[in-house]
């Protein structure tokens, strides 16, 4: 009997069961929600002003209306407004209305808040700046940036900004020029850094060549022995007023730090002289990639016949 009954008219009752499926889902997209989202706030100011701070520069807007609608809604909305009627820098309030923005039909704007943004109203101005490398970071261990051969193409932007700013401006910095680990010299294109927070990046591109080199140390070596070159065939005695010598030496760290006293070689040339009193120069021969910082004595030195 039941059986019978659930197959009376089956397809009239798969037709009816699908039509109240779609109804419910009409009937439950057409009822009102409320929707929240994050809108990056615009604000236009007056023709030859600038704004040089404000009191938001985001706001929340509280959207209502069937969900369907409300899923029309973009993920990257904006609120947009232009200051009008205002001619002196300033601090001024002003009501955000819902008028700037845009909404699909059916939606309606709760609120928005903050209501009310402040924002500081200066004159935009125009001045030429040099132009200063933003460097952030170290490079890599025993090496260094020289900053005096630092080069930025071009070296001066004109730059546009509010009036209190800019007229004791002296330079502008570049975007932030990461070094953190290099050991190699490089080149890298880089915008201005905007002069107040939120400002959109300047459009003009700096060309900036950071040179890196070996980072040269200073090391005294102390107590280098002293040694005689002559020939095999002369038979001299050789005595001289003193026996080692103290120098300082200029180089990259880790080089420097492999050398010891050993490995340098101090010596006064005698060859071919003949006995007598004798004012040398003492000769110093280095390991690679070091260099003699400190001057070298002369050395008072006597030869004489063996007996």
């Amino acid at each position: 009997m039941i059986k019978k009954f659930l197959l009376h008219n089956l397809a009239l009752k798969l037709v009816s069961l699908f039509l109240a499926i779609i109804l419910w889902f009409y009937v439950a997209g057409e009822q009102n929600e409320d929707l929240e989202k994050r809108a990056t706030l615009n604000i236009e100011p007056p023709p030859g002003m600038v704004i040089s701070s404000r009191s938001a520069g985001k706001v929340n807007v509280l959207f209502r209306g069937p969900k369907n609608r409300l899923s029309l809604i973009s993920s990257d909305i904006a609120v947009n407004y232009k200051i009008e009627e205002i001619k002196k820098p300033g601090k001024y309030s002003f009501t955000i209305s819902p008028r700037g923005i845009d909404v699909p039909s059916g939606v309606k704007i709760v609120s928005i808040k903050p209501s009310t943004v402040t924002v500081n109203l200066d004159r935009l101005i125009s001045k030429w700046l040099p132009i200063k490398p933003n460097i952030k970071g170290k490079v890599g261990e025993g090496y260094r940036i020289a900053e005096d051969k630092i080069k930025l193409n071009p070296n001066i932007s004109l730059v546009e900004g509010p009036e209190k700013l800019l007229k004791n401006l002296e330079f502008i910095y570049t975007s932030p020029i990461k070094v953190k680990g290099y050991t190699k010299s490089f080149i890298q294109r880089v915008s201005l850094q905007p002069l107040i927070k939120g400002q959109l990046p300047s459009l003009d591109i700096i060309e900036v060549t950071v040179p890196i080199e070996e980072d040269f140390v200073n090391k005294d070596f102390k107590g280098i022995p002293l040694k005689f070159l002559l020939s095999s065939a002369e038979h001299f005695s050789v005595q001289c007023s003193i026996s080692t010598i103290d120098i300082t030496l200029t180089g990259s760290r880790p080089n420097l730090d492999k050398i010891t006293n050993k490995d340098i070689l101090a010596f006064v040339d005698v060859t071919g002289l003949n006995p007598g009193r004798y004012e040398l120069p003492v000769q110093i021969k280095l390991p690679s990639n070091v260099f003699l910082l400190s001057d070298v004595p002369l050395a008072k030195v006597t030869i004489g016949e063996k007996p």
